[in-house]
């Protein structure tokens, strides 16, 4: 089998196109037939503006926009703060960044907002008031009272060095 045929360079050309024209339209009519399943999204919700910021998640009539674990994220979420009476930060005694596993916001007996992998970042959207804020950090439950003005608040929660 010593058949060697050659190609004309314009029928290689010629192949080459109608692939690529094949290959382009499949790809669009594959990528218009997906259906993404609702239970196959993860727990944070899709960023709601261009600038990268959280949707906010949705606690009875709270509003909580959680996030901010990169820079990009951290600074959209620094640009909405004004539009939220209660902002958060979380971090360590040496400035880094913190998350808790899980925080709450307590008003009296009642749970105002209950948030997972909460932070670094937090805007909640409440009233003027004394909440207090419960978060669990790796071993330890903290506790911190905050009183909400009613042209806002931003809490900067420095975390003491056992709770890694």
């Amino acid at each position: 089998m010593n058949d060697r045929r050659s190609l004309n360079p314009r029928s290689v050309a010629h192949w080459c196109a109608a692939l690529g024209i094949c290959a382009t339209a499949l790809g669009t009519w594959a990528a218009d037939d997906v259906a993404i399943p609702p239970d196959a999204l993860n727990d944070r919700p899709v960023a709601s503006d261009p600038t990268g910021a959280p949707a906010p998640q949705h606690y009875g009539s709270v509003n909580v926009i959680n996030g901010g674990t990169d820079s990009d994220e951290a600074a959209a979420i620094k640009r909405m703060a004004s539009r939220y009476k209660l902002r958060v930060e979380l971090s360590g005694q040496g400035g880094e960044y913190r998350v808790a596993h899980r925080l709450q916001l307590v008003q009296g007996a009642s749970v105002v907002a209950d948030v997972r992998d909460a932070g670094p970042w937090l805007l909640l959207d409440v009233p003027a008031g004394r909440y207090t804020l419960v978060g669990d950090f790796a071993d330890r439950q903290l506790r911190r009272d905050v009183t909400v003005a009613g042209t806002g608040t931003t809490v900067h929660w420095v975390l003491p060095a056992r709770t890694n």
